[in-house]
């Protein structure tokens, strides 16, 4: 009796500790019950779109109080919504940032999300690192561009070789002076899997700050990354966080004059390829082409600077688009100025309409166009193009800066997205973000903008220019503002990636999968609907066949269900899809071991033998098969883990475990039942 007690003891400590592991996962479950009905009630009540409720409740740089407030809705209205804000933002998102963690985690083919894999272009960093880049240095690189995407190479060997058939050594660009081409490949190896790891690391803390509550990023091979993104409601706005370089750059504009020859020579030298020329005969044929320098020189000169602190390119559009349109095509059009017969506008905001864009962006990038322009300065574009004029038509707004950063984001100390105050209308009630400078780089900052008062100071982030305004005094308090943003969730997302740090090299996405919620909650109803179906297929079974017996493995396997779902709480297994086919498999495994039981019992039975020795009987030679079939079978289940990937792994997870609790409850738990209720009877029959 005393050991019969002691195990019903133990069994129900075991229980205890999986109703406790269990708990939290049951309390998420009714929580995120809840949380989708207040979201409903909440954005009904204050007229924001639900999918941005969703996304932005929880988030600390989000004032949707504010929001609120300044919504079009009736008192009574806005006072309740605010309450349900308050309750979500406090007790409730308390209770959620604790059960959260501890609760089962679901897959992506569960509650929805996206599946990415990040490739880090690692010879983008070598072209990045490099120095004293040649046509050599080019055709090395384009070399490997080609072999990179042809064919499986190691990007080192072949660097190495395509070095050896240009006779170059790799100290001529990377490296030390005079250092053999083994070390420079080690430091360049050792470089790349510094820049995997810090992109991983960067990544992370961008899907942290993005929100998203059980991210799983990972290390795939040398040069890949993998991203599991659970509950994404906005697939492109995640795809654009986790892609973004975020090399934030603060360069200078290149002055009025300067840009006025560039722009003048360049054209000059695009017209000469047009009539057969090189550019150097059309420059040394001055006098022929005087009065079509004179003339190109009024026509960029009639807009030059526009001084005021703020970036005043829309201004300039408006005014420009309407009124210098027709006269700089008709004066500019044709052979005569092929480039400046593109561009609208003068040197400080030099406008390019959208239908004119690409062939801008062609000349710019030819090979024979860029010699014409000089190595210190180069063209950006705006971030986003505007619309001007009486018909609103779209222009791109391209910068010619000083191509070395004044200052980078790698001196930034913090970054917030905000609605702006002030008078300023680039500013007041508009979305920003606020960067703010280490102590080195707000010294840097403050020794910039005092040298260069009266100047513009371009805001470059990926080679796109947010805005250039014009340095009025010395900037000493080391911070600066990011305006010209469409929206919100713009801002936020900036502020983000400038916090967590820009990439060391860029990443591109190599494969990409998407699941939607609604996806999700279907796989988790008929995942829900095969769990019951199958439980009750096999509940019904063993008590027709088994009766009494079979209601003691009806019970097992209850119990075997329980401790599966604790330890899964326990060690916060991921549940998927292919998992719950696992979970049904444990189902009939675990009633299969109490199946081998009974018919030993039974032919104890048959033989003569009293209830209590057939059943001590049939368990003792049962074991040793109940043994050898569960181990076998954890073994492959351990196989699976270890070199299986996705879906398998999530099978394997939930087969292996439910097998070693199953040895457990059929040995353990099974024959408790039975000790309870033969040790102080005398049975004669037993109903098996």
């Amino acid at each position: 009796m005393k050991s019969v007690r002691a195990r019903l003891i133990f069994l129900l400590i075991v229980l205890a500790v999986g109703a406790y592991y269990l708990y939290p996962t049951l309390k998420y479950d009714r929580l995120s019950r809840e949380e989708s009905h207040l979201l409903i009630e909440l954005a009904s009540l204050s007229n924001l779109p639900l999918n941005r409720l969703a996304a932005d409740i929880y988030r600390d740089d989000v004032d949707l109080r504010a929001e609120i407030d300044s919504t079009d809705i009736s008192p009574v209205q806005k006072e309740e919504a605010l309450q349900k804000l308050d309750y979500l933002r406090g007790d409730f998102l308390r209770n959620m940032k604790y059960y959260r963690p501890r609760a089962i985690k679901l897959g992506l083919d569960l509650q929805g999300g996206m599946y990415l894999v990040l490739e880090v272009d690692v010879l983008k960093m070598l072209d990045n690192q490099a120095k004293g880049k040649d046509e050599v240095f080019d055709r090395i690189i384009a070399r490997l561009r080609t072999a990179e995407q042809t064919r499986s190479v190691d990007l080192f060997d072949a660097l190495r070789e395509q070095a050896a058939s240009e006779r170059a050594t790799l100290s001529r660009y990377w490296g030390e002076p005079g250092q053999s081409d083994d070390a420079v490949l080690s430091d360049l190896r050792k470089s790349a899997e510094d820049a995997v790891d810090r992109s991983l690391e960067i990544l992370r803390n961008r899907i942290d700050q993005f929100g998203v509550s059980e991210p799983s990023i990972t290390k795939l091979g040398s040069q890949r990354i993998a991203l599991e993104l659970p509950g994404v409601k906005d697939p492109a706005r995640a795809r654009e966080l986790v892609g973004r370089t975020a090399l934030l750059e603060f360069k200078l504009v290149v002055e009025p004059d300067r840009a006025r020859d560039i722009l003048t020579k360049l054209d000059e030298g695009v017209a000469a390829r047009l009539r057969g020329e090189s550019a150097d005969s059309a420059r040394a044929d001055s006098t022929r082409l005087a009065a079509n320098t004179a003339k190109a020189k009024a026509d960029t000169a009639q807009v030059a600077a526009d001084t005021s602190r703020r970036d005043t390119a829309a201004t300039e559009a408006e005014k420009l688009f309407g009124e210098q349109m027709a006269d700089t095509i008709s004066d500019t059009t044709g052979r005569a100025h092929p480039f400046l017969s593109l561009l609208v506008g003068g040197t400080q905001n030099i406008l390019v309409s959208a239908e004119n864009r690409s062939r801008v962006m062609r000349l710019l990038s030819a090979r024979e166009n860029q010699r014409l322009v000089p190595s210190d300065v180069q063209f950006l574009w705006s971030h986003k193009a505007m619309p001007a004029g009486e018909d609103r038509k779209e222009v791109w707004v391209l910068y010619l800066v000083k191509k070395q950063a004044d200052l980078t984001g790698t001196t930034l100390d913090d970054a917030q997205s905000t609605i702006g105050s002030g008078y300023d209308p680039e500013q007041a009630g508009k979305p920003v973000v606020n960067i703010k400078f280490t102590r080195d780089g707000a010294r840097t900052f403050a020794r910039v903008t005092g040298a260069n008062v009266g100047k513009r100071l371009g805001i470059v982030l990926d080679d796109k220019v947010y805005m250039a305004p014009s340095i009025r005094d010395k900037i000493s308090g080391g911070a600066a503002v990011i305006t010209g943003l469409d929206d919100m969730p713009e801002a936020r997302d900036i502020a983000i990636i400038l916090r967590a740090g820009a990439l060391p090299a860029p990443v591109h996405v190599v494969e990409e999968r998407t699941v939607g919620p609604s996806l999700g909650r279907d796989s988790v109803q008929a995942g829900e609907f095969c769990l019951v179906l199958a439980f009750a297929a096999v509940v019904l079974f063993m008590l027709w066949y088994y009766r009494g017996s079979g209601g003691i493995a009806d019970f097992a396997m209850i119990l075997n269900m329980f401790l599966l779902l604790g330890v899964l709480a326990m060690f916060q297994f991921t549940l998927t899809m292919p998992g719950i086919a696992g979970m049904i498999l444990t189902m009939g495994m675990a009633v299969d071991a109490n199946v081998l039981i009974f018919e030993r019992i039974r032919e104890e039975l048959k033989l003569g033998k009293t209830v209590r020795a057939a059943i001590e009987t049939g368990f003792t030679r049962a074991t040793v098969v109940i043994f050898d079939a569960n181990i076998t079978t954890a073994i492959s289940g351990v196989v699976l883990l270890i070199y299986g990937t996705g879906s398998i792994k999530g099978f394997a997870l939930t087969l292996t475990v439910g097998v070693t609790v199953n040895v457990f409850t059929a040995i353990f738990g099974t024959r408790l039942v039975y000790d309870l209720f033969t040790e102080r009877r005398q049975l004669k029959t037993l109903s098996i």
